[in-house]
């Protein structure tokens, strides 16, 4: 079966200028873990996580967490992103993304989601504009 056939087509996009405050947003009511990042054509230019987000307050934490003289403070996770909260999200997407495209088979989407252990792939046109979104769900579902 083509990706074209079992992707998620009603998606949501961000441009890379949006706060990372908007972003914790638009995730939240989305309930997606990621955001495909688009640029004013709607070619795919990046990802964003949750998982980027927390990365990106808490820089050497979990390092840290292993040193014996370490002491948590319980409320850095919240101060750290108080302070990025203003910034665009392009500081801290993933420019180099990992997609699909809408001719390709199931298969192919199957094997880059177990081998990169990623939770969705953007599908992109022939000229790299995002046209839906492959979760592991999607696989899943059409299965039946």
């Amino acid at each position: 079966m083509r990706v074209s056939e079992i992707m998620t087509k009603d998606l949501t996009a961000v441009e890379k200028d949006i706060p990372v405050r908007e972003l914790i947003f638009i995730l939240n009511s989305a309930e997606m873990p990621d955001m495909p990042v688009v640029d004013d054509n709607g070619v795919l230019i990046g990802v964003i996580s949750e998982k980027d987000l927390i990365k990106a307050a808490l820089p050497g934490y979990f390092e840290m967490l292993h040193s014996t003289s370490f002491i948590p403070d319980l409320n850095q996770l919240s101060k750290k992103l108080a302070k990025i909260a203003n910034d665009p999200i392009e500081k801290y997407m993933k420019r180099d993304v990992i997609s699909i495209s809408l001719d390709d088979d199931d298969l192919q989407a199957a094997d880059l989601l177990i081998r990169k252990n990623l939770k969705s792939l953007p599908v992109v046109d022939k000229d790299g504009r995002l046209a839906g979104v492959v979760r592991r769900i999607d696989l899943l579902r059409n299965l039946l």
